[in-house]
């Protein structure tokens, strides 16, 4: 038996298979890394480099009158000023001003406990009508002529006369009226790691003043009914840290609430500019990242509907011109209350929720704070949130808003979609089976709040059913209410005050059966049910701030 030797004929398979490995396990890595990123962000807060730049917003923001600070002209309405420090400059003095004026300093590399102070921050000129120098206590005249006059520390917002500023000019910063909710530069610690360059942040310190201090985070959504989150976040970043005012972006509140984990055990509060959806977001989130202890959430509103705003005293719609030092003030005096939270668990009849099609899923749930309800007001709002996410819709406003809602409820009147309601659904109030009259939409109430402020427990209390319901009503107590609505032109009654509502009763667990797809609300967030089993028991409670003035 003769053998011999050849040549490995697959060599090029060999090699080609080789590369293949190579470049799979090369990107099953980078696929790992980029995951690793995605989930881990959210953990990860990071902030700009110590650098003192300007953060440049359009001066039509301020709604009134400004004199560059570099060439002491007035500017027209395509003018800039710093959402920071408040330095104003036009358009061609841009990188002067950069160069020329320092901006608040976003962190400092001393701890906050070395017993270290903090300079003002005085920025000369563009100050708000009605300032009083905080030396000679008299009115700082600016009508009189064009120009910059006067002195303003951009933390403490003390101003000074341009006579007196020499007595306050080299005086240390107390960072004001306002520094019990401010962070400090020096509070703020960061670290930049050697994986990555960006500076982030690493813990927060508290002030000399920490018996007293509770840091306000501001989070405003600039989808928000009105186009007012704008105005808000650049004049809340001239009073407060710049890095303590967030615009919810696409990822949402975790990177603000980060800031409320750092600050632990310091009970932080926020506010949050927004609507109805925007205030459940947050919460929702305070929850799923276990926020310890509770902030306490205020509300400026800016949705459409704010209903939880009007019962917690923020009122109905926010100013048609920002005050950051009203607002402010108005926190500071707020009182601590407790919100009922309410578990929805949704449990689908589908056959295809068994095969886990994509939709489909067997159950699912969330939290409500203000309402639930399912029936023509959901089938509204439903309609109107449709055409809000269209591309047609180019002007974000109350009005615009409150019209659309005007036009799709008068639709249901002589459309009526939800017809019948009541042989659709059966309602189960701790464990009993209602017996329903002919009803178009059913209204599940934690607050007396409901539609863009109809109070449907307040109005039903003289009602042909008032006697199934006790008499006390409170966001904290556990309990329920459940409405009936006969139709959409019911609520537009119901809105002017000509109507009542159905008092169907209360109870600390709510059960509802959908026999069929009905459209569905909670909290404001429309969608279209399938049949399903819908169960609502309590879940704790949220911790928020009502305004004592209202």
């Amino acid at each position: 038996m003769r053998f011999s030797l050849r040549p490995f004929s697959n060599t090029g398979v060999m090699l080609d298979f080789s590369f293949t490995l190579f470049v799979s396990v090369l990107l099953g890595l980078g696929l790992m890394w980029l995951a690793g990123r995605y989930f881990l962000k959210e953990d990860v807060v990071y902030i700009p480099d110590n650098c003192r730049r300007h953060a440049w917003k359009s001066v039509k923001l301020l709604a009134r009158s400004c004199v560059c600070s570099v060439c002491d002209t007035s500017m027209s309405s395509n003018g800039h000023f710093c959402e920071s420090c408040g330095v104003c400059s036009d358009n061609g003095c841009v990188r002067k001003a950069d160069e020329k004026f320092p901006c608040k300093q976003l962190r400092i590399r001393t701890r906050a406990d070395d017993g270290s102070t903090c300079r003002h921050l005085w920025v000369k000129g563009n100050l708000p009508l009605g300032s009083e120098c905080c030396v000679c206590r008299e009115d700082i005249d600016q009508t009189s002529e064009l120009g910059l006059f006067g002195q303003r520390c951009a933390w403490c917002q003390r101003m000074a006369h341009d006579k007196c500023f020499s007595e306050v000019s080299s005086t240390l910063c107390d960072f004001g009226p306002f520094k019990e909710m401010i962070f400090p530069p020096k509070c703020i610690l960061a670290s930049r790691s050697k994986v990555a360059q960006k500076v982030h942040l690493t813990g927060i310190i508290p002030p000399e003043w920490k018996a007293n201090w509770r840091p306000l985070i501001v989070v405003a959504n600039s989808k928000s009914g009105s186009s007012g989150a704008d105005q808000v976040v650049a004049l809340m970043r001239g009073i407060l840290h710049p890095l303590q005012v967030f615009e919810l972006g696409q990822h949402g509140p975790h990177e603000a609430l980060q800031w409320a984990i750092h600050a632990a055990p310091t009970r932080c509060r926020i506010l949050v500019a927004g609507g109805d959806g925007t205030v459940g977001w947050v919460l929702n989130t305070i929850l799923q990242m276990k926020v310890e202890p509770h902030p306490e959430v205020a509300i400026l509103p800016l949705g459409t509907g704010n209903d939880l705003s009007r019962v917690l005293g923020w009122g109905a719609e926010g100013p048609d011109e920002f005050d950051p030092i009203d607002y402010l003030t108005r926190i500071a005096q707020a009182e601590t209350v407790q919100l009922d939270r309410w578990l929805a668990e949704i449990n689908t009849h589908s056959s295809l929720a068994r095969f886990h099609v994509p939709g489909f899923s067997q159950s699912r749930h969330f939290y409500m704070y203000n309402y639930l309800s399912v029936g023509v007001d959901a089938l509204v709002t439903l309609n109107f949130h449709k055409a809000r996410e269209s591309s047609f819709y180019l002007y974000s406003s109350r009005f615009v808003n409150k019209l659309l809602y005007l036009c799709f409820g008068t639709q249901q009147v002589v459309q009526q979609d939800c017809v019948e309601l009541e042989k659709h659904l059966d309602l189960y109030l701790d464990g009993v089976r209602i017996d329903l009259p002919s009803l178009q939409s059913v209204v599940v109430l934690n607050i007396d709040s409901w539609g863009a402020g109809v109070k449907l427990w307040e109005m039903s209390k003289n009602s042909p059913t008032h006697s199934i319901m006790k008499e006390i009503h409170s966001i904290s107590d556990g309990i329920l209410e459940v409405f009936g609505v006969v139709s959409s032109f019911h609520i537009a009654q119901l809105q002017v005050g000509l109507s009542k509502p159905v008092r169907l009763g209360q109870a600390k667990s709510v059960r509802i059966v959908l026999k069929r797809t009905l459209p569905m609300q909670a909290d404001g967030e429309p969608w279209m049910q399938s049949p399903c089993d819908i169960n609502i028991q309590h879940y704790g409670q949220a911790t928020m701030l009502k305004d004592v003035k209202n």
